[in-house]
């Protein structure tokens, strides 16, 4: 192993440079590209614990956040943080290295090791990012939210805060719903109570009574 670099760092700058090419700005070991409409997508490298002076051991991880859902957790959650991290983001995966192991870990424990996992992220890297991007642009989203695989576990929730966004109350409560009712043991009192829904409900509340006010309705 080459001591006179740290292999993350060496890790780092690669993956700086290659997500510079799709407008990513970097701070530290994190990498953001922000839409007009403030929605984010996060990448960022995490160190695994079972790392060694030997055997470096990390992930990359990325996200996606809507800016409607950032405001809110900021506001819930008194976050004085002006940008998120993929912890914040409300849907979230992680970058497989095609040969490894199950866990998704990058390993590098030689410095021919390091030529492979830089190379190797930069081709997973260029495959999964223009993808990730895409999620920015509002039409492509909606497309996604609309497919029943859509985004995972994350579907329902883009779904409700475009609804919310565009001020379709009576569409948002539909599916709330229906999100209630898939859910035997969530009273309605108590999902009248989750402060998510209601963020939801006056979101979408304010900007139908807009909407109204202009006259586009």
């Amino acid at each position: 192993m080459v001591k006179s670099r740290s292999p993350i760092d060496v890790v780092v700058r690669k993956i700086g440079r290659t997500l510079a090419d799709y407008g990513f700005s970097a701070a530290g070991r994190e990498f953001r590209l922000r839409s007009p409409l403030g929605d984010w997508v996060v990448v960022d490298v995490q160190t695994s614990d079972a790392s060694n002076r030997s055997r470096r051991l990390f992930y990359v991880n990325a996200g996606f956040l809507m800016s409607a859902r950032w405001d809110w957790s900021r506001s819930a959650m008194a976050r004085e943080r002006e940008v998120p991290s993929v912890v914040d983001c409300l849907w979230r995966t992680r970058f497989d290295p095609r040969l490894g192991d199950t866990s998704k870990r990058w390993v590098i424990d030689s410095e021919a090791t390091l030529t492979a996992v830089v190379d190797e992220l930069e081709h997973v890297l260029r495959q999964e990012i223009p993808g990730l991007v895409r999620l920015l642009d509002r039409g492509h989203l909606q497309d996604i939210a609309d497919q029943e695989g859509g985004l995972g576990y994350a579907t329902w929730q883009v779904k409700a805060w475009l609804l919310a966004e565009a001020g379709r109350l009576g569409e948002l409560e539909l599916l709330l719903e229906s999100l209630a009712g898939d859910d035997p043991d969530l009273e309605e009192e108590d999902e009248e109570e989750d402060p998510l829904f209601r963020a939801m409900r006056r979101l979408a509340t304010s900007r139908g009574s807009a909407a109204v006010v202009r006259g586009d309705v």
